[in-house]
């Protein structure tokens, strides 16, 4: 997953830089941010799991 998400990074980057997209820059990061997000959110998840599991 997280080479995927390398990749259409430097995909949407290069075609950015390049002028072949108009997008903003928030939507060629987003790979970025919904690899990060998800992260945080499978670190949430075993946070939350270890301390019901000392309760």
């Amino acid at each position: 997953m997280k080479w995927l998400m390398i990749v259409l990074t430097a995909i949407f980057v290069m075609a950015k830089l390049m002028n072949v997209i108009a997008w903003s820059w928030w939507l060629v990061l987003l790979p970025v941010w919904i690899y990060v997000g998800f992260m945080a959110l499978v670190f949430l998840i075993a946070f939350v799991v270890a301390i019901i599991e000392d309760v």
